[in-house]
């Protein structure tokens, strides 16, 4: 069908599809040409007055490690960078090859290019640990080994002022990892974004334990000398 010839050269889930179930309402392409479905669909963001950081440490595996929030990787253009579950599952699009080939003329001004640094911004290349992170989960989910080849970006590409069709989703995914609060060990040892609640809980932590540590001696000790004192040697 056509829904399906528009599935094969956009990579969006258009039309209603009947081999899955999704909670997304279909996106219907029911009048006009598929360029303009497209601009309709992803259309420039207007620019707001707040100022949003997107540092370095905001990436897909800290999104993980620090927030709770699980990476899920798909093929549908339209979903990437929605989250669902209660903000706890992120849809990230991995095609890297497919936007760096595709017709673009049938995609707004500029958008594959923006994708692209949307998925060099949540998988940055230039850092070890995410490289490491991205392959081991790429024979298990088949995922596109180009998303590693994405150039880094500077710190002006950062910058939330240069994403027009995905900033309003980038803003909701940033302000989920800002106000993330540690619930878990590792999350705690881990996320050292504010510093002096990282040390004061590892202090108490330690405190914690080394009272524990020495209130079990003293006990060890106190029954050793209940026992001596009825067992004399």
């Amino acid at each position: 069908s056509i829904n399906w010839a528009a599935r094969l050269m956009t990579m969006v889930d258009i039309g209603k599809l009947s081999y899955a179930f999704s909670s997304r309402k279909p996106l219907l392409w029911e009048t006009g040409s598929l360029r303009h479905f497209l601009a309709e669909l992803f259309h420039p963001r207007e620019p707001d007055q707040g100022h949003v950081r997107l540092e370095k440490s905001f990436n897909a595996r800290n999104l993980g490690r620090l927030a709770g929030v699980e990476v899920e990787w798909t093929s549908d253009l339209s979903s990437h960078l929605s989250l669902r579950d209660d903000d706890t599952r992120l849809f990230v699009f991995h095609h890297a090859t497919f936007l760096e080939n595709v017709n673009s003329d049938i995609f707004p001004p500029g958008f594959c290019e923006e994708t692209l640094q949307t998925i060099a911004l949540l998988c940055p290349s230039s850092d070890p640990d995410t490289r490491k992170w991205y392959r081991k989960q790429q024979p298990a989910h088949n995922l596109d080994s180009r998303v590693m080849s994405c150039r880094k970006l500077r710190a002006d590409d950062r910058r939330i002022e240069n994403f027009h069709y995905w900033r309003e989703r980038l803003c909701i995914l940033k302000q989920v990892f800002d106000e993330a609060e540690p619930s878990t060990l590792s999350q705690w040892w881990y996320d050292r974004r504010k510093g002096p609640q990282w040390y004061t809980f590892w202090v108490a932590v330690a405190v914690l334990i080394l009272t524990v540590f020495f209130g079990v001696i003293q006990s060890i000790e106190g029954a050793l000398q209940v026992y001596k004192a009825y067992h004399p040697s």
